[in-house]
């Protein structure tokens, strides 16, 4: 096969990749080998967009860490999450702002014993926990402490 003056034949000929291991090496030598054929300005330019492409990368991962300390995940019973999602729609608000307003208004009526968890408790079979807490109306994680009686049973 013999190539045309001028014409372009890439240095590594497209092959079907083992793993995306191998098809990242790939994709990076062929990246490689099209940017030598710029010219100089044009990868001066090139250069100048990654580095701020690389910086922007750098401070939306420095701000993530920066709020990683008042993250937390947890599992609620659909119902109660599409709920929320409801009502922060109609506030035109974020639903986890929803929610640390509904958790600071339970816990100070926690604080002033207006909320209790008494007969809400039911003995754990976890070494970590010694109680389940089940709201009543949360249907998921009842069925489940049924299910775990009548296993017992």
């Amino acid at each position: 096969m013999t190539k045309a003056k001028g014409e372009y034949r890439p240095a590594i000929q497209s092959i079907p990749p083992a793993d995306e291991q191998v098809a990242e090496i790939l994709s990076d030598r062929q990246r490689h080998f099209d940017e030598l054929r710029l010219s100089r300005e044009e990868r001066e330019r090139l250069l100048k967009m990654r580095r701020k492409e690389e910086e922007k990368k750098r401070r939306e991962k420095e701000k993530a860490r920066g709020r990683k300390p008042n993250k937390v995940t947890v599992d609620i019973p659909a119902e109660l999450r599409e709920a929320l999602e409801r009502i922060a729609g109609k506030e035109s608000v974020t639903v986890s702002q929803v929610i640390t307003f509904f958790l600071f208004e339970a816990v100070e009526r926690y604080e002033k014993k207006e909320i209790s968890f008494w007969g809400f408790k039911h003995p754990s079979e976890s070494p970590r926990y010694d109680w389940i807490l089940v709201h009543p109306k949360d249907e998921e994680r009842k069925e489940k402490l049924e299910s775990r009686k009548n296993k017992k049973s």
